[in-house]
């Protein structure tokens, strides 16, 4: 005999089926994790998004450009953390300019440095005036350099060879620089103010022997008692203020009072007037005045790429470099420095290949 079976419960179209009250608060409490968690997950984002804004996006935002190279702002502090010269924002940014130029043109002149040539040149500066290094001294000695450069090992091969190129270019500038140059025989009378010298030109140009006015009014101790006289000078070896106007200078007339000292707390302003007596398109240059021209040549180069490369120091703003960003870099400095103050340099280096 056939079993019985249930009849399917039929719906009656336009009513609902009747929810227990179990199932309602099962349902509830789905609902209130599930906002729970979207709230969390908000909150998370929004601290998230605020801690990249805050601790992460500045650090990562280009401070300098030239051409196509880019150094970002974590990298810049690091430099400026570990620059002899102290909290030197504007002083590294002209350093950090100058190795990006270096590293662009030395390969220009057919100047390249190898891993090999790398660590020949490491290892010598850590050997210094002994005679031999062991294997172990010395991955000891670039163990601490490297630590206390706060960079990766990457980027501080990177500036080492940066160092090694300035060096070979500076040679190469040096070796161009000829043994002869136009010179002329220079007089000198400095005194303190733009009132003075215009009275020293006066006087130089009423017919006054400028070697007496120089012993009578100059406060240079070096040429006064030589009446003023500096001697036989070659023109490209004066600062580039003077060195255009003494050359055009004609013989035995005063130059107009020119600043030489724009003054500061501990020195005052001061002007000088110069006095060509003899000129020489092509004159040997003495030994002391070659060093001082052929260590001028590379900057001299260097100062010629600044003016045909395009270098754009940029601000947190958006804008150019401004006195809101060097004083947010001066504080970030501060505060890392206060950060690795009670570290070792060890303890301050980050895990190989964490760092910029």
């Amino acid at each position: 005999m056939p079993r019985p079976t249930k009849q399917a419960q039929r719906r009656t179209p336009g009513k609902t089926t009747e929810t227990s009250p179990q199932d309602k608060n099962q349902r509830s409490k789905r609902n209130t994790i599930i906002t729970a968690l979207a709230i969390g997950l908000v909150i998370a984002a929004v601290a998230g998004i605020g801690y990249y804004l805050i601790y992460v996006m500045p650090f990562q935002r280009v401070i300098l450009k030239v051409d196509d190279d880019v150094i970002k702002i974590d990298y810049f502090l690091r430099r400026v953390l570990t620059n002899p010269g102290g909290e030197d924002i504007f002083g590294t940014l002209q350093s950090v300019t100058n190795e990006v130029i270096i590293a662009q043109e030395a390969p220009r002149y057919g100047i390249t440095v190898t891993p090999q040539d790398l660590d020949a040149y490491l290892r010598d500066i850590a050997k210094g005036e002994s005679e031999s290094i062991t294997d172990a001294e010395y991955r000891e000695w670039y163990r601490q350099r490297l630590n206390a450069s706060l960079l990766s090992e990457k980027r501080f091969r990177e500036l080492v060879a940066v160092s090694l190129q300035q060096q070979q270019l500076a040679k190469l500038m040096a070796a161009q620089v000829p043994n002869t140059a136009e010179q002329g025989h220079l007089w000198v009378i400095l005194v303190n103010s733009y009132d003075e010298a215009v009275k020293v030109k006066q006087r130089a140009d009423n017919g006054e022997v400028f070697a007496n006015l120089a012993k009578e009014l100059s406060i240079d101790g070096s040429t006064k008692e030589n009446g003023g006289e500096v001697g036989w000078l070659p023109f490209d070896i004066l600062d580039s203020r003077f060195a255009s106007t003494v050359a055009a200078l004609e013989i035995g007339k005063a130059s107009e009072p020119l600043m030489n000292d724009q003054g500061s707390d501990q020195k005052p302003q001061n002007f000088i007037i110069f006095l060509v007596s003899e000129k020489s398109l092509d004159r040997e240059v003495l030994p002391e005045h070659l060093e001082v021209l052929k260590a001028k040549a590379f900057s001299d180069w260097l100062n010629e790429q600044m003016s045909v490369k395009k270098i754009t120091f940029h601000g947190l703003g958006g804008g150019g470099f401004d006195s809101e960003t060097n004083a947010w870099l001066t504080y970030q400095v501060q505060r890392l420095r206060r950060g690795i103050s009670g570290k070792t340099a060890e303890e301050t280096a980050a895990p190989k290949g964490q760092q910029p």
